[in-house]
């Protein structure tokens, strides 16, 4: 049974919102790192942390204003620098048989390693999108139809990546001030395990909330 147009867009809207929300995942697990643990990222864990914001620009920009074939390539583009930040960091450390790597392992892999692998798939599952040409070519102006849980969805992820955009930019600058970066930072007090997962899910309480609203304020277009 093949489905209708409008069916496919629906689905690829999903697709997005569900790469938005693995993408919050993963960002969330580095941030429980800094303000939980308190380990401060590295130069390169701040390259792969732009590329994560990034490769969410593209599905942001899908929902908002509709799938086109550049919001996924200004993904693509995205997540190609964050992997060149995870390649030149898992190089570094994999060149002395002796460093233990940094920052904790997590299955076995570093939190670098796993970066890749986020961005390589960000990379393939956009090309496999951009071979799905209805959603493409059907005209669609993104979040203009009845409000529901779908739109609320998509605000609630699209406002949780800006308020990450906005902590992890914000954090930067007492690490760094207005000069470089240092390779190696030192620590700072976090608020321990759980205070950091309870910033995150306090986070996305107010993601949510958010999202509820600006559902029910825009209103519902043809």
């Amino acid at each position: 049974m093949r489905l209708s147009v409008e069916r496919q867009v629906d689905l690829a809207r999903l697709i997005n919102i569900a790469a938005l929300f693995a993408l919050i995942g993963v960002l969330a697990g580095s941030l429980h790192l800094q303000f939980g643990v308190g380990e401060q990222p590295c130069p390169l864990c701040l390259v792969q942390r732009s590329g994560m914001i990034g490769l969410a620009v593209g599905p942001m920009m899908n929902l908002l204003w509709g799938i086109r074939a550049r919001h996924y390539a200004l993904s693509i583009l995205a997540a190609s620098v964050g992997a060149a930040g995870s390649v030149r960091q898992i190089f570094l450390h994999i060149a002395d048989a002796a460093d233990p790597g940094y920052g904790p392992d997590f299955f076995g892999l570093h939190l670098y390693t796993w970066a890749f692998v986020t961005f390589a798939v960000g990379v393939v599952g956009c090309a496999v999108l951009l071979l799905w040409e209805a959603p493409l070519t059907s005209g669609d102006q993104g979040l203009r139809g009845t409000p529901g849980l779908m739109r609320v969805a998509a605000y609630t992820a699209i406002t949780w990546v800006i308020l990450d955009a906005i902590l992890i930019a914000v954090s930067v600058i007492p690490e760094c001030g207005l000069g470089m970066c240092p390779d190696d930072p030192s620590d700072i007090s976090g608020l321990g395990d759980t205070g950091g997962w309870v910033l995150i899910g306090l986070m996305g309480v107010l993601s949510l909330a958010i999202g509820v609203l600006l559902d029910r304020r825009r209103p519902a277009r043809a």
